[in-house]
């Protein structure tokens, strides 16, 4: 197995945050209402969903570190599970980010993915 570069993680965590935090300033209203290229979602939907990966992302990590200590079989067995619920889970997915974008005002959403980026790079 190979080593884990945490230098280049969170080198990429220090460019997410410039980055979204750029995104979010440079968007004005209209921006933010405009619909994405191919698909139901607004520029304000995206944002929020980009913010969401990072906040479930101390969860999935505790999910990933318990299904790497029991034996394979649980992992596939989990996998066919996440599979067979893609249907439901793209609908909580877009639910969860259009309710988002609603509740949580673009002047919090760089601050919250800083907070939780940064809680990413603590050792542990």
């Amino acid at each position: 197995m190979d080593p884990v570069d945490r230098e280049a993680i969170y080198a990429e965590l220090r460019r997410v945050r410039v980055t979204y935090r750029q995104l979010v300033a440079e968007a004005g209203p209209d921006d933010l209402a405009r619909a994405s290229i191919g698909t139901r979602w607004t520029s304000q939907r995206l944002l929020f969903d980009m913010l969401l990966g990072y906040l479930i992302t101390p969860a999935l990590i505790v999910l990933a570190g318990t299904f790497a200590r029991l034996p394979a079989g649980a992992s596939r067995v989990y996998g066919r599970l996440l599979n067979a619920a893609t249907g439901l889970f793209d609908w909580v997915n877009y639910l969860g980010s259009y309710a988002g974008a609603r509740a949580v005002p673009r002047r919090r959403l760089a601050g919250q993915l800083d907070r939780v980026t940064l809680a990413l790079e603590r050792p542990r």
